[in-house]
């Protein structure tokens, strides 16, 4: 069975519903027994206020199939709920074996949670998961065609274009004329290499369990557990409970605790019957399959495992501490505020209390941050400072850019021996000999009454 959901309006998942809107109280539709041949009569839910959703709507009970004004849930989709806000979600449980018409088929009525039976009906969320489970179920395909070109051959014309008395013709392996050839081949490909958030997956088993009980094809049974063996036994128990216009239905069950052998025979030769355990809840089943019969304990471990799935995969509030878990509110130091309790009694023992009230208010004023101190001081010392050159390599002079062109690190000379040092030394001293041993003149008055020639002259004769 193919389901088509891809474009599917959100009222074609309300239809069943939508003839029965204009009726006020909750009709009766009857049916035939398939044994005893007695009309078996079941509720109809009807439309409970034409009245717009809100937030602010009174507490109610909702049944399964009743729902608010219709054209605000199709309009508004993604936020409104089909059962409204505020609403007491309540299921009644029925009766799974009874041949009697005195019985009473309902035992009881459980109350579900808002947050998995009570959401807004997202049929783009549906969308994704149903696709993504059909690509799932499709695998791997190996199927292998060829294209024209891939075929063994010559690719000449096969015969002239003119002057044959017969229709134009190209290669022989063209397609329609070789067995094989296929112009779109199909290529081996993994349709279910395809990833889905969990979140999206989680989310869609919570609509679609919306959907359902919005439709009113949700029924609660007290168990699976059946005397006979019987299609027929099985059958007449759920005309009696879906109604004939039941055209599928899934039985869903915890395990061994709520089922027993008879009901896996009873069931196993009907084709629209599909019997699960909690574990095969998925988008495609629910989807595929238009009634949902559920056991009290399978519901129970099913509304268990939607609420603590986040916490097994870890997407709850995370903590820095060794277990996880929230660290404790510090309890407050003996004494942390002895400093400010003083102060303040300074203030309030001085003379002039008041005038030091307002000096003291004029340092502090109220701090328009959300986060952080009330109050802030009003003369805040750092408000004209900046940081200058705050750089971890400072830029360098002009003239060091340059330096390392220019950077000389051999020696220019190497070094001097110990001889040449000596006669460095000896020469030197020549020098100085010879300079102590120049005369000068003394008298500044010779210089200027005598010649520069007769001044040389007076020089070399007293050498």
């Amino acid at each position: 069975m193919k389901l088509k959901v891809a474009n599917m309006p959100l009222s074609r998942l309300l239809r069943p519903r939508l003839l029965t809107l204009t009726r006020a109280p909750p009709a009766a539709r009857c049916s035939r027994g398939p044994l005893d041949g007695q009309r078996r009569c079941f509720s109809v839910p009807a439309l409970v206020s034409q009245d717009k959703p809100t937030i602010h709507d009174p507490p109610r009970v909702m049944q399964p199939g009743q729902m608010v004004e219709v054209s605000s849930v199709i309009r508004n989709w993604w936020a409104f709920p089909a059962v409204g806000f505020n609403s007491i979600l309540e299921v009644p449980v029925y009766k799974m074996e009874s041949f009697s018409a005195e019985d009473d088929h309902v035992v009881g009525s459980v109350v579900v949670p808002n947050s998995i039976f009570g959401q807004p009906l997202r049929k783009d969320l549906l969308h994704k998961c149903y696709w993504y489970h059909r690509r799932k179920l499709a695998g791997y395909d190996k199927q292998m065609q060829m294209y024209k070109w891939e075929w063994p051959g010559s690719n000449r014309k096969y015969r002239p274009q003119k002057k044959g008395g017969k229709g134009r013709m190209g290669r022989r392996k063209s397609v329609g004329k070789f067995d094989g050839v296929h112009a779109h081949a199909l290529r081996p490909k993994d349709w279910g290499g395809i990833k889905l958030n969990k979140r999206i997956i989680w989310k869609s088993i919570k609509v679609m369990l919306s959907v359902k009980y919005a439709q009113g094809n949700l029924k609660v049974v007290d168990s699976l557990k059946l005397e006979s063996h019987k299609t027929k036994y099985m059958v007449h128990h759920l005309r009696r409970l879906l109604g004939r216009r039941c055209k599928s239905a899934m039985l869903v069950h915890e395990g061994h605790v709520d089922v027993n052998d008879n009901c896996r025979w009873a069931s196993a030769h009907i084709p629209s019957v599909r019997r699960e355990n909690v574990e095969g809840i998925s988008v495609y089943n629910l989807l595929k399959y238009h009634q949902l019969v559920i056991t009290e304990a399978a519901l129970a471990k099913l509304i268990r495992e939607i609420q603590t799935y986040p916490k097994k995969h870890g997407w709850g509030q995370k903590f820095a501490t060794p277990d996880g878990r929230p660290a404790p509110v510090p309890e407050k130091v003996a004494g942390w505020n002895n400093a400010w309790i003083a102060r303040k009694e300074r203030l309030m023992s001085a003379e002039f209390r008041a005038k030091e009230f307002f000096q003291e208010q004029q340092k502090w004023k109220w701090s328009a941050e959300l986060r952080g101190a009330l109050k802030i001081p009003r003369a805040d010392p750092l408000l004209g400072f900046r940081v200058k050159e705050f750089l971890l390599n400072p830029e360098k002079p002009v003239w060091d850019k340059l330096e390392s062109l220019y950077a000389d690190d051999e020696p220019l000379e190497d070094d001097i021996d110990i001889e040449e040092f000596d006669e460095l030394v000896e020469s030197l001293e020549n020098v100085s000999a010879s300079k102590q041993d120049e005369e000068y003149i003394d008298d500044v008055s010779e210089i200027q009454t005598k010649p520069l020639k007769a001044l040389v002259a007076a020089h070399k004769l007293g050498r």
